[in-house]
């Protein structure tokens, strides 16, 4: 809707929107489609957030979480309890096992970049820098990896050494976008521990309220894109068939279509004059 700025007429309507119109940069797209659905996010990241605390089942629960931004990604709008639950039981039998991976990893990790500085300076033998440095670079490439296996564990029937094995390729060819969204998803975990080190601890509370979706929709916004172009497309393009995906905005066959989007081709409606004056019905 246009406002009226500097006497512009607001009763005056314009040509429409054209549904083939050129799309706002990605930027601009992600703020937008993430401030339209702020309240649902929150509603997102607290259910993701309960079904986490028995902290074996977080793999479903990313899953559970990541089927409903799948959605999201598409612009399409979704029950989140009823797409939640069904990304959390359909997918469990994969998602469970990938996710007591990721906590094993984790401490492991921590038990690494803690352990082998210390034994290097103990020992003086600087190869412990070296194995921690190792540590430190594989742990990023399994971060970044999880940034496709659970998209493809929801939106693809590949098993688990293909999502594996996609997963590390997609790390590799999309290298430059996923360290983008790496140090992304760093700067904002890093403003959170600022924020608690400025203000409170108590700011630490916007995890489960807003940041596990926030966090899990960057990752999704940015990735999911790479799996369409190189897992997904390939995949229908080699037998000659489209994306069911994008169904949705296919447009009504001509024998079912009531009205026609003349959207960018309508003429402007100028509004009436206000010297005119209107018939008075007694």
């Amino acid at each position: 809707m246009n406002l009226p700025f500097f006497g512009r007429n607001d009763l005056a309507a314009g040509s429409g929107v054209a549904k083939d119109g050129p799309k706002k940069k990605p930027f601009f797209r992600f703020w937008e489609m993430f401030f339209e659905r702020f309240w649902k996010m929150v509603k997102l990241s607290l259910l993701t957030f309960l079904f986490s605390i028995p902290i074996v089942t977080i793999g479903p629960a990313l899953a559970g979480m990541t089927k409903v931004l799948h959605s999201y990604v598409l612009d399409k709008d979704t029950f989140i309890w009823h797409d939640f639950m069904k990304g959390f039981k359909s997918n469990l039998k994969m998602s469970l096992p990938v996710g007591l991976i990721d906590i094993v990893f984790v401490i492991s990790f921590i038990c690494s970049i803690q352990v082998y500085p210390a034994v290097a300076e103990s020992t003086g033998n600087g190869i412990f820098n070296v194995f921690c440095v190792v540590a430190v670079g594989f742990a990023l490439t399994v971060f970044m990896m999880n940034f496709f296996i659970f998209p493809m564990i929801v939106c693809t029937d590949l098993t688990f050494k293909q999502v594996i094995k996609n997963s590390f390729y997609l790390t590799a060819l999309g290298l430059k976008t996923n360290i983008i969204t790496l140090l992304l998803v760093m700067l904002t975990g890093g403003i959170l521990v600022v924020l608690s080190i400025l203000s409170s601890p108590a700011v630490y509370i916007l995890v489960p309220v807003i940041l596990i979706s926030f966090i899990g929709f960057l990752i999704m916004f940015n990735s999911y894109p790479q799996i369409q172009e190189r897992v997904i497309e390939p995949y229908y393009r080699e037998r000659g068939q489209t994306n069911p995906e994008y169904d949705y905005l296919k447009p009504p066959e001509d024998d079912d279509a009531v009205f026609t989007d003349m959207g960018g081709q309508e003429a402007p409606i100028e509004a009436p004059s206000s010297k005119k004056k209107g018939k008075i019905i007694s």
